[in-house]
């Protein structure tokens, strides 16, 4: 009876310790794929973004996915060297298969690209509040609205990353 009671402790603990070292929760899932998403607008990479916007996409302009493309070509053809800073995130709903998020991101743009890297120099910062929905296994923005935000109004987590990075600021 007491091996009994051992094994199915040893599975319990198991299955535990598999769940703790297994893979990355969809909160951290949902993280990366907007840092995934910065990184290719420092890139300039448009596919790279467009694959990451859902084919039923729109926004707070009435955009649909071929006018979003737009926006995103001409903004990578006007602005030269672009930073990306994502700051804050906050996931305010997740389900199986849909998400909403507040994510504040620093960015700038221009010619001195390498500076702005080293010193993390930040042009605007802006809030966007953006609809996911999972479409083959992979977060896609389905909705999205954004608007600049002043230092007071950003989330308390998107200073102190600001403090980080601009320390002198």
């Amino acid at each position: 009876m007491k091996l009994k009671y051992i094994a199915f402790a040893v599975t319990v603990f198991l299955v535990a310790a598999s769940w703790a070292c297994g893979g990355k929760t969809e909160e951290e899932v949902i993280v990366e794929t907007i840092h995934t998403i910065g990184d290719y607008a420092e890139d300039r990479d448009f596919e790279g973004i467009m694959d990451y916007i859902s084919e039923s996409y729109s926004d707070d302009e009435d955009r649909t996915v071929e006018e979003i493309g737009d926006l995103l070509a001409d903004n990578i053809e006007k602005y030269r060297g672009i930073v990306v800073n994502i700051l804050g995130t906050q996931i305010s709903e997740l389900e199986p298969t849909r998400a909403k998020l507040e994510t504040e991101v620093a960015f700038s743009s221009g010619a001195a690209q390498l500076f702005r890297k080293a010193v993390r120099y930040s042009g605007r910062v802006y809030r966007f509040n953006v609809e996911l929905v999972k479409e083959n296994e992979k977060w896609r923005v389905q909705y999205a609205s954004w608007d600049t935000v002043s230092e007071r109004e950003m989330m308390p987590k998107s200073r102190k990353i600001m403090k980080e990075l601009f320390p002198d600021k």
